[in-house]
């Protein structure tokens, strides 16, 4: 699981700056950046809830949640 938060957290940092320095437009890398921090906040949310930390678990769930939420009103938002 340590393995897989590296992963995301580090595509989460590649696609964030790839939409800084302009290589492709920022309404393409934030949502794929947005979804990357989702996973990440998922898989910490996993990981609590293993250790039977549920309060931890829910506030990452909910955060989780939160930005997936925001990712799908600003796609379709953008695309109405």
């Amino acid at each position: 699981m340590r393995i897989w938060k590296i992963i995301f957290s580090v595509l989460t940092v590649v696609f964030g700056s790839i939409g800084l320095m302009k290589l492709l437009p920022y309404d393409i890398t934030l949502p794929i950046m947005f979804v990357f921090m989702g996973l990440v906040m998922s898989l910490n949310a996993k990981e609590c809830y293993d250790k039977k930390s549920k309060t931890d678990a829910a506030i990452f769930g909910g955060v989780a949640i939160f930005v997936y939420a925001v990712t799908a009103f600003n796609l379709v938002s953008r695309l109405l």
